[in-house]
């Protein structure tokens, strides 16, 4: 049989499922006779279709523009090989490399998903020197990179924690303008275990097909897969997450010297990929790789030492659920609506000019240390969750530490202890421009409501620009805030405009300094 434009699949040649359909599964089909035209050698034997599910969602359903009008297919109609050579090659960092190419500029407007990333970065660079990293990068993360001459749904994958986030859209592909993948663009995140279990049973049925078996271009990609599947590939899996690459680098030799230091065994990875996380290879993974040998003893040593025994606080308890950031439409508007249901719960004396935020972390037996981590350590540090101890810890070296910046750290600790504990698995997140976006944004946001609720955060009375100025400094001071982080919030929630808020912050006074250093975490 072949596959034509307007064909659908033999009976006989029924499609296979792996994995579920409401999660992440994968559809093949190998058809019994190969198409009419020339056959790429590293491909003979795979002619067939297949189609990617997610959430009961087929990323596979296109329209072909034909001599006989639009047609509605459900499956891509291609070479199998390419697919699967594909995700053989690139299997590990594809379930393990968590970082993008390294970027600055975005701050807290960093895009969100990984496919957002790539295209805005295509949009800035073209196709110049800085760009070349983003394109080794997609070569190992995007979908279609496995398209070797077949139409492929713009799809990328990124792992973040425990899951593999999966962004997508219908960019139009090169050499595909009579094709279109009905795909509104879109973003999910499915268990790591999910995928690899079906991915790794696909691979596995097509490698042992007759057509497959025989043909010389597949025993390479056969004993490929046989030493991933066989779990010969070490700790690799590990230096892909910490250290975006295949041998160890700077987080995975100084983890793995932190546990020595500490007596504590170093990690095993049984199988073909890595599934669940420690907590505290998790809480390295958002670490930069310039933070101190000394200070990665410190983070081990302060997580240790927070293992109890004992059970969560249940006034702590009642107000933890998961809620995962990056389902939000806005993680702003979350992080505010979070920080307000929380105050409503928490908050130890509503009338108090400002949140009395050591009262409250007290009240939820919540225990905040401080440690030095260094300059390139984190800014803090948040501990919680089955086996460990609910604690903030407080980088004292971190610029953004001195003065007020504390408070708007520990209230960001604060979101992540309470809303972000993936799956009901213990934390250990470090909040670094290395974590994930979707999370930092909304803590930033819960951080900034918490401190500058809408009750206490009112617009100062003023006639004039400068007495608006001196009004929003006197009240930053009142709720114990900076300058710069309650003009932005003002800004948000409408309470001054744009021009003002523009005024404001190109002012020169005494807090210059700090209002240049609070530009990074700041809302605008």
């Amino acid at each position: 049989m072949t596959l034509l434009e307007d064909d659908s699949l033999a009976v006989e040649n029924q499609f296979r499922l792996f994995g579920d359909k409401s999660s992440f599964a994968l559809e093949l089909c190998l058809a019994s006779e190969q198409p009419d035209r020339s056959v790429p050698e590293d491909s003979v034997g795979s002619w067939g279709g297949w189609r990617l599910w997610v959430g009961d969602v087929n990323f596979c359903r296109l329209q072909l523009d034909t001599a006989d009008g639009p047609v509605e297919v459900q499956e891509v109609r291609w070479f199998l090989a390419p697919l699967i050579r594909w995700l053989v090659g690139s299997w590990t960092p594809l379930f393990h490399e968590t970082h993008l190419p390294p970027e600055t500029g975005w701050g807290d407007r960093r895009p969100r998903w990984a496919r957002l990333a790539y295209l805005a970065m295509m949009e800035l660079s073209g196709d110049s020197e800085r760009f070349r990293k983003w394109q080794d990068w997609a070569s190992r993360h995007a979908l279609r990179s496995a398209a070797e001459g077949g139409l492929v749904p713009d799809i990328f994958f990124q792992r973040v924690g425990d899951e593999l986030e999966l962004s997508w859209g219908d960019r139009l592909q090169p050499g595909g303008e009579s094709a279109t993948f009905l795909l509104e663009d879109g973003r999910a995140r499915v268990p790591v275990d999910d995928v690899g279990e079906a991915l790794s049973a696909a691979i596995d049925w097509f490698l042992e097909q007759p057509s497959v078996a025989r043909a010389p271009w597949s025993d390479e990609v056969r004993e490929t897969w046989r030493c991933i599947a066989d779990g010969q590939s070490g700790l690799e899996p590990l230096h892909w997450y910490l250290d975006s690459r295949r041998e160890a680098g700077p987080l995975s030799n100084k983890l793995f010297a932190g546990l020595d230091a500490l007596g504590k065994a170093r990690p095993v990875i049984d199988g073909a990929w890595l599934g669940i996380l420690a907590p505290e290879i998790a809480m390295f993974g958002d670490l930069t790789p310039q933070i101190s040998q000394e200070a990665a003893v410190t983070l081990l040593t302060e997580f240790y030492n927070a293992k109890t025994q004992d059970r969560e606080p249940e006034n702590l308890s009642e107000l933890v659920y998961d809620d995962p950031a990056w389902t939000s439409t806005s993680p702003f508007e979350a992080g505010y609506a979070l920080a307000l249901d929380v105050l409503d719960e928490a908050d130890p004396d509503p009338d108090a000019p400002r949140t009395k935020l050591e009262e409250l972390l007290h009240g939820l037996s919540i225990c905040v240390r401080n440690v030095e981590l260094g300059e390139q350590g984190p800014r803090g540090v948040a501990l919680a969750g089955a086996g460990l101890r609910p604690t903030i810890l407080v980088n004292l070296d971190h610029p953004m530490n001195r003065g007020l910046g504390r408070r708007f750290t520990e209230a960001h600790e604060l979101c992540h202890i309470l809303f972000d504990r993936q799956r009901a698995r213990p934390l250990a997140h470090s909040s670094t421009p290395w974590a994930a976006p979707s999370v930092e944004q909304r803590a930033n946001a819960f951080a900034a409501m918490l401190l500058m609720p809408t009750t206490r955060a009112k617009r100062p009375t003023a006639t004039t620009l400068a007495s608006l100025s001196r009004g929003v400094s006197i009240l930053a001071d009142k709720l114990g805030v900076s300058r710069i982080a309650l003009r932005r919030h003002l800004a948000n929630l409408g309470e001054i405009n744009d021009y003002e808020r523009d005024h404001m912050l190109g002012a020169r006074d005494g807090w210059a300094g700090e209002e240049r250093s609070g530009a990074r975490w700041g809302l605008g």
